[in-house]
């Protein structure tokens, strides 16, 4: 919600929402932060950023270490999360198929879904070689420069893209330079379409490519996406397209077919949209 709709939402609660920014602050740091970082990151002032942090930890959520003072999460904010996470059926079907693809792989396997603007990793299966990106469950990413993120809104409709476009371009959070094109992320997720999956690279993070493939539930929507990351030192984009791509697919599609979802089913679907679309084109 923006600001200025906040501001007029009596049922909204400022001092709520400030304390969970501080909490998310902390949690996204991935280390142990000072008092004077956490009220630069939440742009409060000292005072009430240590009341919000003070509050959090005696509620359990903050720990504060006894010498440096920094604050890192608890185990209660941590046992929400995974609390959720663990309850999820989705997860659940999915992690043979993941421990497989990581096997057969040795790269890393992700799991994630679509929460507004954002994708959130519900699983992460490291590999044994050496990766300097600071990923877990949790973790939040944007949707239009990630394959995850791409594949998750594949197939929403062009005005809710036009509306997130939008809020990307007035946004002080976009992770690339310069403005994102509504042509051409809807040529981006149009190819995700017509192969099934999306590939990342370099796009978010230098020298990290991904692939990913989406999950559907027993209506056909995609609810999820799977992912397989590497080092663009030991993978070539060829090599993903030949050798990733089609166990990527197969797996996703085994998952989806565990949640009830039938691939012919789809190819209907599919086939329905683009006879759809392009009527329209025509008119």
């Amino acid at each position: 919600m923006a600001q200025g709709k906040r501001s007029l939402d009596r049922s909204f609660i400022g001092s709520l929402a400030h304390g969970l920014t501080v909490l998310e602050a902390v949690a996204d740091s991935g280390q142990d932060i000072g008092l004077a970082e956490l009220a630069q990151r939440v742009g409060f002032n000292k005072t009430s950023t240590w009341r919000l942090a003070h509050t959090l930890v005696e509620l359990g959520y903050l720990e504060q270490d006894p010498q440096s003072r920094s604050f890192r999460p608890a185990a209660r904010v941590l046992a929400l999360g995974y609390g959720y996470f663990d309850g999820l059926d989705l997860k659940q079907h999915a992690q043979p198929y993941l421990h497989e693809m990581r096997q057969r792989h040795n790269e890393t396997v992700n799991l994630a879904v679509r929460n507004g603007d954002e994708l959130v990793y519900i699983e992460r299966i490291g590999t044994t070689h050496i990766v300097a990106v600071n990923l877990h469950v949790g973790s939040r990413l944007p949707l239009y420069c990630t394959s995850l993120g791409r594949t998750l809104i594949s197939e929403m409709p062009e005005e809710w893209l036009d509306q997130y476009v939008k809020r990307l371009n007035t946004s002080t959070e976009k992770r690339t330079d310069g403005p994102v094109s509504f042509r051409k992320l809807s040529r981006q997720l149009e190819e995700t379409r017509a192969r099934r999956y999306a590939i990342n690279d370099e796009e978010l993070v230098k020298g990290l490519r991904a692939i990913s493939s989406p999950i559907r539930d027993r209506s056909g929507e995609i609810i999820a996406a799977i992912c397989i990351s590497v080092p663009s030192t030991r993978v070539t984009v060829a090599e993903m397209h030949r050798s990733l791509a089609p166990d990527l697919v197969a797996s996703a599609d085994k998952i989806s077919a565990a949640l009830g979802y039938r691939l012919e089913k789809s190819s209907e679907k599919t086939k329905s949209k683009a006879a759809a679309k392009s009527a329209r084109s025509r008119r």
